[in-house]
């Protein structure tokens, strides 16, 4: 997955615009427009620690460098590598939840993270 589509999917996931994470990290909104659509080819080391660290994930997971978080984001739904950390939180799962599992596990990792995205601007929009 490429860095902008990265950031744009962890930003989504936080449930921030566009101008609230350039709040967060220091730059101008336009400044993480560009970060999303690729216009920016060498971001500053300093901005791309600044959104590492918020994220919670590794700055080579940040850059699409590797496939692994280690760090753990959204509360643990993803990455953490921590058998404890699940979807369920020990509940079992209702039988949609269950299906929305099995297909995911059958789609490319493109395609689940276009879910993911999809489901996470669902998520952002039943929360306004």
């Amino acid at each position: 997955m490429k860095m902008s589509d990265i950031i744009k999917q962890l930003r989504l996931q936080k449930g921030l615009t566009q101008e609230e994470l350039g709040k967060i990290i220091g730059v101008q909104k336009s400044a993480i427009r560009k970060y999303e659509s690729g216009a920016v080819e060498n971001m500053k080391r300093t901005s791309i620690k600044k959104l590492a660290d918020y994220f919670n994930v590794s700055p080579s997971y940040l850059m699409g460098l590797e496939d692994n978080v280690n760090y753990g984001i959204n509360n643990g739904i993803i990455g953490n590598n921590n058998q404890n950390n699940n979807i369920s939180n020990g509940k079992h799962l209702t039988p949609i939840q269950n299906a929305i599992v099995t297909v995911c596990s059958a789609l490319t990792e493109k395609q689940q993270s276009d879910v993911l995205s999809y489901a996470t601007a669902l998520l952002s929009e039943s929360k306004k």
